[in-house]
């Protein structure tokens, strides 16, 4: 039954490389749009990190697998606080060297 824990946490890292590319997108094409674009993917990540985990602690999965799922479970944290950072950032503002 490891296989249904595998699956899922293919599923996480399929749906966080798509919440990030979905966000990404949607900053460069309409960064007016990114707020209601992150509270949409939001629930997506959280739901995609936590179903993986009911599998990992049911069916003793492998120490690999539990890797996996934690670095599923980073990037999705790091694709939230991308996104929520992007969102903050005034538009046009652009990035000053150091020192001037």
């Amino acid at each position: 039954m490891s296989f249904f824990a595998l699956v899922l946490v293919t599923v996480q890292l399929l749906t966080t490389g798509a919440g990030a590319a979905c966000l990404v997108r949607c900053h460069r094409h309409h960064p007016d749009q990114l707020t209601c674009s992150v509270h949409l993917v939001a629930p997506a990540l959280l739901a995609a990190s936590v179903f993986p985990l009911v599998a990992l602690l049911a069916y003793r999965a492998s120490p690999a697998l539990w890797g996996l799922w934690a670095v599923g479970y980073n990037a999705a944290a790091l694709v939230y606080i991308g996104a929520d950072t992007a969102r903050d950032v005034p538009r046009g503002r652009a990035a000053r060297p150091a020192g001037s």
